[in-house]
Formats: C-alpha cells, structure tokens, sequence
C-alpha cells in the first residue's frame, strides 16, 4: 500500500530529506574502508576530472562484473570518435578500471542519489548520451538525466523475479524510470518480459555482452604452475565468494570428497582483503593445505585458496546448500548472442542524436 504512493517526486523529496542518514551511512561506509577517500568528494557530485571537449558518452555499471562488460562497447565508441565517461560505485571497480581504461576512457564514481549531488554530476559532465548496464536504477540520476533529454539504452538489461516483485509495489515510480530508456535490451527472454511488466517501452533481446568480453590478461607464469600443480585432479571454483560462502563450499567438499577420490577446491574471495579471512570457516569441515596469489592483473580478487579435506574423512551424502546455490545463481546464455560492435549499433540507432551511425 505505501509503495503504491511512491511517485518520483515523492522519492526526490524524501531523498532530500534523508541527507543527515545518507550522510551517516556514507561515513559508515567510508570507516569500512568501501569508499575511496582520496576521491569521496566524486560521491557528492563533485568532478575529479575536466570534461573533455567533444562529444561525450556516459556509461554507468554498478560494480567489477559490469564495468568489465562494458569495457569493449566502451572501446567501439571511441573508435566512433566519442569520449567515454564510465561510472561505478565500488572502490574495487576503480581499481579494476584504472589498470584497463583506454585512451578516451575515464572513471568517476556515480554520485549519491541525492538531487544536489545529481545537478552537480549531470551540469559538469553534460552527456550526450547514456548507458545504463544492467539494472541498477537510481530515481534522481535516471530521472534528472532524461529531464535533460539525455537519450538513455539499458544494455545487457536483467530483472530478477525477486526484484520485479518489489518494483511492482511502486508502479509509479517504476514506470517513469523505465519509460526514460529509448531501448532496454535484455538478457533473456524472462528479463524482458519483466521489463515490459514493469513499463518499459522498447524491449529487444541482445544477449549477455558480458560474453563477449575477452579474456583477461594473467600471469603465464603463475597460472602454467597452478595448472602443473593441479595436474590432473578434479577440481572446482567457487568465484567471487562473500562471507559465509566458504563454509558452504567446505561442506559441499566434505560431501563430494569420499565420492570424487582427489577432488580439489578453490576459493577466490570476492574481495581481496577477505583473502585470509576466507579461511576460516573453511577450517570447520575441511583442512586448507595451503592459499597462494596469482598475479592476475588486474583482476584483485582472483586470490586463490586451495582446500582438501582431511585424508579418509567421511560426510554426510545431502545435497550441500552451495550446490543448490550454484543452480540457482547460474547464468543462462541467451540464445541470441551479439558482438560488442553489434550490441552497440543496435542500443546507439533508435535513441544516439548524432547523425554517424555504427555498421
């Protein structure tokens, strides 16, 4: 009931109201050490860099995943002559970026979705377009950006069954913000059936660009002697883990080690600072034999910890919880699959307002 009251003014209002909190929860945050303090004041709207002369493209992707997948659509427009803007918000995406960024490329961290913070961000870098990559909907920014008649495309576009049932408690709040978006082109056929649920306009299916990045660079070195030691072992990866995820792996380990003789498990912790930390649930029901870094430049959490468990130990046959974890969070590729070239001409045609147009 209260969310069917949620309108963008509503929530513009609100947000301007919440500044104290907003405030609070930043220097949370930044006492965590999640917020870049030689550049904070880029979360308040405050540029760190002069915008360059020309035109100038906009493209924002919430964390590492997205700000890697959106590297190669990134390059095809500066090929096109245009300067690229990338936003992000986490300290780690920064970092991923700094090493990657070509030339015609910079990063800033999106602004707090507070208007001052907004006006400032949208009046010094003044786009001429925007990308939005996934689904990361922040109200103030969406909405100030299309006031402007900044044209706007969401690629590789997702909603979540979980997510679509929280939008659909504030039907007038979300359908301006998809409304804004000259094109929304979705994962998967159930993305943009979401999506057109939800309001939006312009739904074409396009795949997962994150496919289509290239790989990344590694240590040769480093990675030829981690495949000589693994050697013909059986072995699985549980990737970018959070805590409370490695003791879901030590138990799935402990349940498949009687059953697969050898069976190797490795934890890359999703951020690098957890590296040790990473261990320690795992000691409950496994043995770690030993944890060593790959140079994997410039990935920062690929910090790979190797686990076994204890020689003739015995588990419990139930399925482990990571198992049905791993199902669940499993991304299908779409059948439809694009280059970056072609995920570009296709999101740039209907809503781009120069006259060059992409092959």
């Amino acid at each position: 009931m209260i969310g069917a009251l949620a309108t963008p003014a509503l929530y513009r209002g609100l947000s301007s109201l919440a500044a104290p909190a907003i405030h609070l929860w930043l220097a949370r945050r930044r006492g965590q050490g999640k917020e870049d303090e030689a550049r904070f004041a880029e979360r308040l709207g405050h540029a760190g860099l002069a915008r360059p002369e020309g035109r100038l493209a906009w493209a924002h992707a919430a964390s590492v995943g997205e700000s890697l997948a959106v590297l190669p659509l990134a390059e095809r427009l500066c090929a096109e002559g245009l300067n690229v803007l990338i936003t992000s918000g986490t300290v780690t995406s920064a970092r991923v970026l700094e090493k990657r960024l070509g030339a015609g490329m910079m990063h800033q961290y999106v602004p707090i979705d507070r208007p001052a913070a907004v006006t400032r961000f949208l009046t010094h870098w003044r786009p001429d377009a925007a990308i939005w990559v996934e689904s990361e909907l922040w109200p103030n920014l969406v909405l100030a950006a299309a006031a402007r008649r900044i044209p706007m495309v969401m690629v590789n576009a997702r909603m979540s069954e979980r997510s679509a049932r929280r939008w659909r408690r504030m039907p007038r709040l979300i359908a301006p913000l998809l409304g804004a978006f000259g094109a929304c082109l979705a994962q998967s056929e159930e993305d943009a059936a979401r999506l057109k649920s939800l309001g939006a306009p312009t739904v074409r299916l396009a795949g997962n660009i994150k496919y289509d990045a290239p790989p990344l660079p590694a240590d040769e070195a480093a990675l030829n002697h981690l495949r000589h030691e693994i050697g013909g072992r059986p072995h699985w990866l549980m990737a970018s883990s959070h805590p409370g995820d490695e003791a879901a792996a030590a138990e799935a380990h402990a349940a498949l080690a009687g059953k697969i003789p050898g069976l190797l498990t490795l934890i890359a912790p999703r951020h690098p600072e957890r590296g040790a930390a990473s261990r320690s649930p795992s000691a409950a029901r496994a043995t770690i034999s030993r944890r060593r870094r790959i140079s994997m430049s410039p990935i920062p959490w690929a910090k790979w910890g190797c686990c076994t468990a204890p020689r003739g130990s015995r588990s419990s046959p139930a399925r482990s919880p990571i198992m049905a974890g791993i199902i669940r969070s499993s991304r299908r590729c779409s059948a439809m699959r694009f280059s970056p070239a072609r995920i570009c001409a296709i999101s740039t045609m209907p809503v781009m307002p120069w006259k060059k147009r992409m092959p």
